[in-house]
């Protein structure tokens, strides 16, 4: 005869209960997280690990973390506002420790044959807030900044080549 194991109920101290509420809800307040950062930021205030699932569960049930909603907002955010190419959003995905899958569902918005447009679109306006600097200056900080943006040598090649005529 096999004996079957119960689990047992762990009991959760309330007063850990509420430390992570306030902890996790004051984290919120500033900016969304993804499950792994609230994760590492209560378990940085050592709390109990009963007491972090419970909280990161009714995190997730009230819709307070939603990893594939952050991931869609910062393609919005970087992708298209501040034009950053593909490569980059997906480093600053990574950053904020999103799982792979949902990081690449969240990049499939972005169009990757619209690279060359949004590297030449970037580099007209950051053009314009140059002023007037000799050609050789001009292109040397333009293929710097497009770099920074995280776009392809031959992207921005081709960029500087249609803004600078």
């Amino acid at each position: 005869m096999h004996e079957l194991e119960v689990e047992e109920l762990v009991e959760v101290p309330p007063k850990a209960t509420k430390r992570a509420h306030n902890v996790s809800l004051h984290a919120l307040s500033g900016k969304s997280h993804s499950v792994a950062e609230m994760r590492e930021k209560l378990r940085a205030r050592e709390l109990p690990e009963e007491a972090i699932e419970s909280e990161m569960a009714e995190l997730e049930r009230v819709g307070l973390l939603d990893d594939d909603a952050l991931a869609r907002d910062l393609v919005e955010r970087y992708g298209t506002r501040e034009r950053l190419a593909k490569r980059a959003v997906e480093q600053k995905l990574r950053a904020r420790k999103l799982l792979q899958g949902v990081i690449e569902h969240a990049l499939a918005e972005l169009e990757s044959d619209e690279e060359s447009g949004l590297a030449e679109e970037a580099a007209r306006e950051r053009l314009r807030k140059m002023g007037s600097l000799a050609p050789a200056v001009a292109k040397r900080r333009l293929y710097a900044y497009l770099q920074r943006k995280g776009f392809s040598s031959g992207d921005i090649s081709d960029a500087i080549a249609k803004v600078l005529g």
